[in-house]
């Protein structure tokens, strides 16, 4: 019985240690990404649980990119959608203020579909970052935003043709995607550079990260809203 009652003080201490908890701030957060950032253990969802006060309102879609119409589907451009997104977001936060908006995009837009096509994605993400930014909802356009450049991608997925070459296209947005951060005056996270993110290991299939890739992805974005 001894055993079982220190147990049970035990452990709330031990649980709420498997969550880290970057901050205590109350913050709202508009979150928009590919699929990455739809799954159960998305970076959305670890935003929510390192950051338990804080609203995160996701409007995350398989198959999106920052400005090609992928898979024959216009609603998966963002630039073709940003207008009815901010108008949901805004909708969603009514007079509170977001804190921060954080994209994490670009992953699909290096499909080999795309290749030729590269030089307009930082152009793409550009005019994204001008539309959030002069959009007609003070809640949204004074929000500091937040870019995560897109992870690697690893072996399974470069094996598959409409993948191939796609690691060194999403590198390559690490550095174009940074430039962009500082003309607009954006916060930057190189998500090609996450620290202990191994993507053969942390993927199912070189793309989807895993509950873990996820929090390593947001570590820094956590060091940022928690200043």
């Amino acid at each position: 019985m001894k055993k079982l009652l220190l147990f049970l003080l035990l452990l709330p201490p031990l649980l709420s240690a498997q969550t880290p908890v970057a901050s205590d701030k109350v913050l709202n957060i508009f979150t928009l990404g590919d699929s990455n950032g739809t799954f159960p253990q998305s970076w959305p969802k670890q935003l929510e649980l390192a950051l338990p006060r804080a609203h995160v309102f996701n409007l995350s879609k398989s198959g999106r990119t920052i400005g090609f119409v992928n898979n024959g589907d216009s609603t998966l451009n963002s630039l073709l959608v940003i207008d009815e997104n901010l108008r949901k977001a805004a909708e969603f936060t009514k007079d509170r203020p977001f804190d921060f908006v954080v994209l994490a995009l670009g992953t699909n837009d290096a499909k080999a579909v795309f290749a030729d096509q590269q030089k307009a994605v930082p152009a793409n993400l550009e005019t994204l970052l001008n539309k959030i930014k002069t959009c007609p909802f003070p809640a949204i356009s004074r929000a500091r935003i937040i870019i995560i450049s897109p992870p690697p991608y690893g072996a399974k997925a470069e094996a598959l043709p409409k993948y191939q070459g796609g690691n060194q296209r999403v590198s390559n947005m690490g550095k174009t995607f940074k430039k962009v951060a500082q003309r607009t005056h954006c916060l930057f996270v190189n998500g090609y550079q996450t620290p202990g993110l191994d993507i053969n290991t942390m993927t199912a299939d070189g793309l989807h990260l895993d509950a873990t890739a996820s929090r390593l992805l947001i570590a820094p974005v956590l060091a940022i809203v928690g200043r």
